[in-house]
């Protein structure tokens, strides 16, 4: 993209009401949601476009930049930053990520033009504690939506370790 595309802070999301936002963003590369006549990204979203430069997020008539926007989300979420590294790779990969609130996970994760998800991301530290119980309720319900669960492990060095877990039945 060769000018950045504008959009505005609004909570804990951005928008536009751009055409070229809804067809390159939305219609294109499946990043957002639409409402109306608005595209709606969630703040990670706008993290990882900002930093590859197109887009760019206005607030009251200041633009907020990569860094302002990182420093938001972990005002809003303690976790932001792992997120965001797990977010930026798969992207990076090429698959469509889109929130997972509604499954108890982090994200769902979609191969490109794929008209359903195939994996739940829920996203931890290296040194963050899981309990069994935990991993056998994500499990659950990811077999139960027929997605495959997967425990995305950020180290402190933010390199990202991918682990699948299955729910077997005997």
């Amino acid at each position: 993209m060769k000018k950045p595309i504008e959009f505005y802070l609004s909570g804990d999301r951005v928008y536009s009401t751009r055409e070229k936002a809804i067809n390159q963003l939305y219609n294109n590369r499946g990043y957002g949601e639409l409402k109306g006549d608005k595209l709606f990204l969630s703040l990670i979203e706008a993290a990882y476009l900002t930093e590859k430069g197109w887009i760019k997020v206005v607030d009251k008539d200041k633009e907020l930049k990569f860094d302002d926007l990182m420093k938001l989300g972990k005002s809003r979420d303690e976790d932001f930053d792992i997120k965001y590294i797990v977010y930026k790779d798969l992207r990076d990969r090429g698959y469509i990520v889109k929130s997972a609130l509604k499954f108890g996970s982090h994200y769902r994760v979609y191969r490109k033009d794929a008209e359903h998800s195939d994996w739940l991301i829920w996203v931890l530290r290296e040194n963050q504690r899981l309990s069994p119980n935990d991993i056998t309720a994500r499990a659950r319900v990811a077999h139960g939506v027929r997605k495959n669960m997967v425990l995305a492990i950020v180290d402190e060095d933010g390199d990202v370790v991918y682990y699948k877990v299955e729910w077997i039945k005997f």
